[in-house]
């Protein structure tokens, strides 16, 4: 169990890395990034002028960083796990909304994607809120015991990045298969 807990760790801390990382490499992806948060918004959350556009795309990119940080840290594990549920929860009520709206605008959760949020975005936040749920339950049930051994820890490792990989490509994947609003 405690491999499967550390494949949790890393294939949750490393999606929201390369989310936090895809904002943050330039001015130009966290304006992206900052007018997607802006036009996703419900509209019964109000207008979103620049200011609180910023600050809004600040608080999603601060909670993905809480989640890298929390889940580095064996001993806050089951905060990270907890802090990346309620991201994950927050982040699919908006493209729900968005959805339902029938908004045709890409969140930029993993860079320049310039496909519209579509059902493929929930699918993978029910997928990475299912690791963080195992994690978390993990964190609580299992003790811990010891150290992990090189080659358990490598397959852990090897999984979690396969996930990432798959994660992080949802929105290309589902496009391949013609399973995106645009691409029907």
């Amino acid at each position: 169990m405690n491999y499967l807990l550390l494949a949790c760790r890393m294939a949750i801390g490393l999606t929201f890395l390369v989310s936090l990382a895809s904002k943050l490499r330039g001015r130009e992806s966290w304006l992206r990034f900052a007018d997607a948060t802006a036009r996703l918004l419900p509209a019964r959350m109000g207008a979103v002028g620049a200011e609180r556009r910023h600050a809004l795309a600040a608080v999603a990119a601060v909670a993905e960083g809480a989640v890298v940080v929390l889940l580095t840290v064996p001993a806050t594990a089951s905060a990270g796990f907890a802090v990346a549920l309620a991201a994950l929860a927050a982040f699919s009520f908006v493209i729900h909304a968005a959805i339902r709206r029938g908004l045709a605008v890409p969140c930029h959760c993993f860079g320049g994607r310039k496909l519209p949020v579509g059902p493929a975005d929930l699918t993978r936040n029910a997928l990475l809120g299912l690791i963080a749920l195992t994690g978390l339950a993990l964190t609580v049930l299992v003790p811990v015991r010891g150290p992990a051994e090189l080659a358990g820890a490598a397959v852990a490792a090897l999984a979690a990045l396969l996930v990432t990989v798959l994660v992080v490509l949802t929105g290309e994947i589902a496009d391949l298969f013609g399973l995106t609003r645009e691409s029907r």
